[in-house]
């Protein structure tokens, strides 16, 4: 495991995230959910992502653990696994000592959730 993460890292040093200067540092999320996306186990799929500035930092898309009966409930549950990933996010800027505003937005597509 430790040569392939080696070998993916010396393979992608010259990638980086690119922050354009004058743009404000705040964490915005981006979060989605599909209702009964597979037909085999009925459980939803949820995804977010969030950037810091003008550069994505986190990303994530995975089946939810339970089933979801509404398709609200498949939201909220999406809502709130982004919610956990902002707070996170959110202690670790502070760990690194980096300066970003308080409130963190986070965007969902459902009016009712």
């Amino acid at each position: 495991m430790r040569q392939r993460v080696l070998w993916y890292v010396s393979g992608t040093k010259d990638r980086g995230l690119l922050y354009r200067t004058g743009t404000s540092v705040q964490l915005v999320g981006y979060t989605d959910a599909n209702w009964v996306s597979s037909a085999a186990d009925r459980r939803s799929t949820s995804g977010y992502a969030f950037s810091l500035g003008s550069a994505a930092v986190a990303w994530s898309s995975k089946k939810q653990p339970t089933v979801a009966l509404l398709s609200t409930e498949a939201e909220y549950r999406g809502t709130v696994f982004a919610t956990c990933e902002a707070i996170w996010l959110k202690r670790l800027l502070k760990d690194l000592q980096e300066v970003v505003s308080d409130s963190t937005t986070i965007y969902c597509d459902n009016l009712s959730s």
